[in-house]
């Protein structure tokens, strides 16, 4: 049996576009090179093993980000070889059912949203390996005598032998019978594995699908909930202005009703000098009116000057602060990091995985990086790796708990009616999903 070439395949934008030996990612990975073509992108890859006839015999798909310099970004340590050994069947690229460990069957749990799916629809992306591999832009040496050609038969269907006897016959042929039935049911094995693998694929794309889907239904129901809020805030504070000027309104207007009342009142007594003095009354009324309304005006100008400017210095003061903040944070990190850099980065080149369990995520591997941070707060840490506020992961966390509707009446008692639990603390709205029909808010 010949001997099995390893190498890594990169894909972009469903495009193989380099190449290279296992042994070389070998190297990418110790960071003695990089790759710079690859800088600050994550890419698609395949780990795959080839037979000396340039067939695949298995492939492992996984994903890999590059920092700015082309090195590997953050500690990456998905043992390609150990999930290949375990697992199931895929399709038949030339030489037998292959291997594949993908995001939908993946052998070991925790490895499973660093690896990703292949097109299965006419195995798109298989087809596209198998050109690569046969294109042979590596130069792998090809065992010609491994090949299959037209004329290779097993020897058992070449020989001929003598006619036997009945009983003879009857007695070979049940002895042969196992030896198909093992082949055909390894087939059959294979090929229920490798449709299993195209139904897990769809499976998973169809999930991923539907949580998008809600994911964006719940980001647009929250958004136009707060633009709800906006606009009723906005609205009663309308009303209530407009409450305030007409009560200044019907003040005004019973003044001036009065005024006039004696203003006529005048007039009927004094004739034209009362008509002199009311045109002087108005004027002056008016003037002061006006002058009062011109101070009143400066005087909205000037706090409205000195609130501006006085935002401006707390919006001056809150940058400056976020960068001391900022700053401060990579001190303590830095600090953290040269205490137990060594311990940590000792355990990381042994192997050692930091994985913890948090409800509403997988198993979650922690870069060693990150274990300062994740230390100082672990429910923060899950939290932000659920694209979530700290506040709404752990009403959640009451909700995924007790799954109870949460309503208090009047005199404090909770509904406590059974709910369904919702499994993703992205797709938990207060309010709403911790109440049953009868208690949600409107």
């Amino acid at each position: 049996m010949s001997s099995l070439t390893e190498a890594i395949l990169f894909f972009r934008d469903d495009d193989i576009v380099k190449e290279m030996y296992f042994s070389e990612f070998e190297a990418v990975l110790d960071d003695v090179v990089g790759v710079p073509d690859f800088a600050g992108e994550q890419l698609q890859a395949v780990f795959v093993q080839i037979n000396g006839a340039l067939k695949v015999t298995g492939a492992v798909f996984f994903t890999i980000s590059f920092d700015k310099r082309g090195r590997i970004a953050g500690s990456w340590n998905i043992p390609l070889r150990h999930l290949l050994d375990h697992a199931n069947f895929g399709p038949d690229l030339g030489a037998g059912m292959i291997r594949v460990a993908c995001r939908s069957a993946c052998p070991v749990s925790w490895y499973r949203q660093q690896l990703w799916d292949p097109e299965m629809e006419n195995n798109q992306t298989f087809i596209a390996i198998s050109v690569a591999v046969q294109r042979n832009r590596l130069g792998i040496v090809s065992d010609e005598a491994s090949a299959p050609t037209a004329a290779a038969v097993s020897p058992f269907f070449q020989e001929s032998a003598p006619p036997a006897p009945p009983a003879a016959r009857a007695d070979s042929v049940d002895a042969a019978q196992p030896i198909f039935h093992r082949a055909y049911r390894a087939r059959l094995k294979a090929l229920r594995q490798a449709e299993q693998l195209r139904l897990a694929t769809q499976a998973e794309r169809f999930e991923t699908l539907a949580e998008k889907q809600a994911e964006q239904f719940a980001e647009k129901l929250a958004a136009t909930e707060k633009a709800l809020a906006r606009a009723t805030k906005t609205g009663a504070e309308l009303e209530a202005r407009c409450r305030q000027l007409q009560t200044q309104m019907t003040k005004q207007q019973a003044e001036l009703e009065s005024r006039n009342a004696e203003y006529e009142a005048l007039l009927e007594k004094g004739g034209e000098a009362a008509q002199s003095e009311l045109d002087a009354l108005k004027t002056g009324y008016q003037e002061r009116l006006q002058r009062e309304l011109e101070r009143h005006a400066a005087d909205y100008e000037e706090r409205l000057r000195k609130r501006e400017t006085e935002l401006y210095q707390r919006a001056t003061e809150i940058v400056g602060l976020r960068d001391e903040l900022g700053r401060l944070r990579e001190q303590n990190n830095e600090l953290m990091l040269k205490d137990d850099n060594a311990i940590l980065t000792e355990m990381a080149e042994k192997g050692v995985v930091f994985v913890a369990y948090h409800p509403g995520i997988e198993h979650l591997v922690i870069d060693r990086h990150d274990m300062p941070s994740y230390l100082r707060d672990p429910q923060a840490y899950a939290a932000e790796r659920c694209e979530v506020s700290l506040e709404q992961y752990q009403r959640w966390l009451v909700h995924y708990r007790l799954p109870v509707c949460c309503y208090q009446d009047e005199r404090g008692e909770y509904c406590g009616q059974p709910l369904d639990k919702v499994m993703k603390p992205k797709l938990f709205r207060s309010g709403d999903s911790d109440r049953c029909e009868a208690h949600k808010l409107g």
